[in-house]
């Protein structure tokens, strides 16, 4: 079986110097694409619903991906992240800051009469960034306020302890770009 050539190499993350200043992208090429979620809105819309990142690190040859809660601010376009004082994703991130990520919406499985008939509905969000550490104390309250709406309905008042926000380990990933992809059958749905 022949491979095939990848297509659009443009869609590519910019080189650090190229993004210096640059706003983010919201859309990348997607093969299928009449499955692209184009609005800005609608992908804002999934980033600012869905409670979960999972993100990719790679250094060399070794990836590693990891489930994270996350709290997303509109404004800044920005995903805020907690994680602990030390371990794997901090060595990653000191090697290579330079991360994918995937958000998953809602999906449901489609039955079919056969067993490649099955299907899925689904949507999703893939992008690129960087991570840098979040260090002073306003913007760490920010961002825990961030995480916490991003978790709740939005209305509580939070109040975060000093010494555990001096403590904090939270990383801002700046968006650089993101893809959002839709698929919605009119078949009947397994219940």
């Amino acid at each position: 079986m022949r491979s095939r050539p990848v297509a659009n190499l443009e869609a590519r993350p910019l080189a650090a110097e190229q993004r210096v200043g640059q706003r983010a992208t919201y859309t990348r090429s997607v093969r299928r694409f009449e499955r692209q979620i184009t609005s800005e809105a609608e992908l804002r819309a999934i980033l600012t619903r869905e409670r979960v990142v999972r993100v990719a690190f790679a250094v060399g040859d070794e990836p590693y991906i990891v489930p994270l809660s996350y709290g997303y601010d509109p404004t800044l376009h920005t995903i805020f992240l907690h994680t602990a004082a030390a371990g794997r994703k901090i060595e990653f991130i000191d090697r290579n800051p330079r991360v994918c990520f995937e958000i998953e919406g809602s999906s449901i499985v489609l039955r079919g009469e056969k067993a490649c008939a099955w299907g899925l509905e689904y949507e999703s969000l893939i992008g690129y960034g960087a991570l840098s550490e979040v260090l002073g104390t306003e913007e760490k309250l920010h961002a825990l306020e961030c995480l916490m709406h991003q978790h709740s309905d939005g209305t509580e008042p939070w109040q975060f302890d000093a010494r555990e926000v001096t403590l904090a380990r939270i990383w801002r990933l700046e968006i650089e770009s993101v893809t959002g992809k839709r698929a919605i059958s009119q078949r009947q749905t397994a219940s």
